[in-house]
């Protein structure tokens, strides 16, 4: 892999003068406050993760409005940004120096662990090279002067390679022999199987090949997840003079015809997350029960507005957005474009939006979960133990377990679904209707009557089940992309949560949704006024990811510097641990704030 690291550099040096037109020691044309300021020159220059991404025209067409904005001859020359409170500095930061999904795929490169000093050397070596050349660049032809001793790496970069690379080469000798990974045929088996969510590959991607690393991402870049299909059309159509006008108050159909994926659509964005945090059979998204037995760590479960929140989110929500238009003449119709329903009825400012994300987030997980299970009905794959709640199998051999008191679907012993996918699944539904919940609640028996008919399930039956109960959800998402969540609704839905029995808290993953979507709400009612920073309910709620307090932790190994690997021995003790009654006394302690505080409003109306 030293060839990836000296091509891959040597190709963003060539390409690095093309985008250099940063403003000099973050210097902002939009004079962001002192806590939003773009990188330094020197910290850009020291920065692996940027100057590889700059080997990559279509990123760096992105960072050079998106993140540089004015270059130095129109600071000086007093030229107007381009940047606009639509695109902001902070949010491409975020992507470009804290992402992990911008380095997703170095992460996992299969090296073997005796080889580490000898790629971070070499990684170290063209970096300074690279950068001490872009420097005299800067020198001669912007006059910028920059001591070349400030700039490069001092020490190695540990987030580049670690853990993670050495466990991806044990699964890959697993898999598929010693040594595999070195060869073509083996790194196309790495690249069928891994690359497709680690490194955003798809079928007719270039720079997926051992040797043809000059063109190779580190990660996942931009046009993966903002263009849909092939078409580039809106790249320049988004990018064109007054685009407020031009571009922002089309309709999302417009966009995506001139191939912009559609992510202001909350499903949509759900479905794109999903693919490979829950999987995608279509898309050879698919982690094994083979693949965990060769050491990929557990998929934990999703909660979509948590994980955005975590990524770090580069992008500002809704709310954030109608704050950031508050000058826009053109905010209301914007609102009413891109949501409607939601703005007309309670108004984009009054919209708990986390909380929206939070319930249709539930139903895409759910629907996720079961088209994978269709996907897979037919193929070889069924039956596969992946598709399973792991702990229908390992679990400790005691009489009179929870499991067993709660009962069984049917037959005992027939490997249960995993269960988090619907831990939020009936409260997302009623709150569209009453009849939604019904619907699929009796569909949800018949699918669980399919699984016990037999060992792992009848397919055919769980596939037509699971399709009926797709379309019910999926009907249950169009209705709830055009309704809004208030304040009320926020308060009835955070109430219900703490009502939810201890039979549905057995397992792990389930209960951390719950908890996931307690905390969603529950900061989302701080950030808008409806509690207080020294309310009692804020920690209450904190208390219940608080592994001392709960048993149950609700942090997540987010930003480069962690590795899932490393805290994966710590979780599943808790796992072990975890006994659902201590959630739940909890839960009723959250309860009885949240009464006596809707209670209180209700005496001063």
């Amino acid at each position: 892999m030293k060839l990836f690291v000296q091509r891959l550099f040597a190709a963003a040096s060539l390409g690095f003068m093309a985008t250099c037109c940063f403003a000099q020691d973050g210097i902002a044309q939009d004079a962001a406050p002192a806590q939003d300021k773009p990188p330094t020159l020197v910290e850009r220059l020291s920065d692996p993760v940027y100057m590889s991404w700059m080997s990559h025209n279509d990123v760096k067409a992105c960072v050079k409005c998106h993140l540089e904005g004015p270059n130095v001859g129109e600071i000086i020359g007093d030229v107007q940004s381009t940047l606009t409170a639509f695109s902001r500095r902070k949010e491409m930061d975020l992507w470009v120096l804290k992402d992990k999904h911008t380095i997703a795929r170095r992460r996992v490169e299969p090296f073997a662990e005796s080889r580490t000093k000898a790629e971070l050397t070499s990684l170290m070596e063209q970096l300074d090279t690279m950068s001490g050349n872009a420097a005299k660049q800067l020198q001669s032809k912007l006059g910028i002067e920059i001591d070349s001793k400030q700039i490069g790496l001092t020490k190695f970069p540990k987030e580049w390679i670690g853990t993670s690379n050495f466990l991806s080469r044990r699964i890959c000798d697993k898999l598929w022999g010693e040594g595999s990974s070195e060869t073509e045929e083996g790194y196309g088996k790495f690249r069928e199987n891994c690359l497709t969510c680690h490194g955003g590959y798809e079928g007719d991607d270039t720079g997926f090949k051992l040797d043809s690393t000059a063109q190779a991402k580190i990660g996942i870049g931009c046009l993966y997840c903002h263009q849909d299909g092939n078409n580039p059309k809106w790249i320049a159509d988004h990018s064109a003079p007054n685009p407020e006008q031009n571009w922002r108050l089309l309709p999302p159909d417009v966009k995506s015809a001139a191939g912009m994926r559609d992510l202001v659509n909350t499903a949509k964005q759900a479905d794109l997350c999903l693919d490979c945090h829950v999987g995608n059979r279509s898309k050879n998204m698919f982690v094994t029960h083979e693949m965990y037995a060769a050491g990929h760590p557990p998929i934990p479960s999703i909660e979509l507005q948590t994980f955005c929140r975590e990524m770090p989110q580069h992008w500002q929500t809704p709310s954030q957005l109608h704050d950031s238009l508050v000058a826009s003449p053109t905010r209301d119709t914007y609102f009413t474009v891109n949501y409607p329903g939601v703005s007309e009825t309670v108004g984009a400012g009054k919209t708990y939006w986390n909380t929206r994300k939070m319930l249709l987030g539930a139903l895409v997980a759910r629907k996720k979960t079961l088209q994978l299970i269709t996907e897979t009905a037919d193929a070889h794959t069924w039956g596969d133990y992946s598709l399973y709640d792991c702990a229908s199998c390992h679990h400790e051999l005691d009489s009179d377990s929870l499991r067993q008191q709660r009962g069984f679907p049917g037959a005992p012993g027939r490997p249960r679904q995993h269960e988090w996918s619907t831990a939020l699944l009936n409260l997302a539904l009623e709150f569209d209707r009453p009849e939604s919940a019904n619907q699929a609640k009796q569909a949800e028996l018949k699918l669980a009557s399919a699984f016990a008919a037999e060992p792992f399930g009848d397919p055919n039956r769980v596939a037509k089940t699971a399709t009926a109960l797709v379309d019910e959800i999926e009907e249950t998402i169009a209705a709830i992309e055009k309704k809004p969540v208030d304040a009320a609704v926020a308060m009835n839905l955070l109430q219900k949560l703490t009502q939810t029995p201890k039979n549905a808290l057995l397992t792990y993953d389930a209960a951390r949704q719950v908890v996931w979507a307690i905390q969603t709400i529950v900061d989302e009612m701080k950030s808008e006024g409806a509690l207080q920073p020294d309310d009692p309910i804020l920690q209450a709620a904190l208390d219940l990811g608080n592994p001392s307090v709960s048993g149950l932790s609700s942090a997540l190994p987010s930003t480069r510097k962690q590795f899932i690997y490393d805290a994966l021995e710590a979780d599943l003790e808790r796992r072990r641990d975890y006994n659902p009654a201590k959630l739940k006394q909890q839960l009723t302690q959250l309860g009885k704030l949240l009464g006596v505080t809707q209670n209180a409003k209700l005496s001063a109306k």
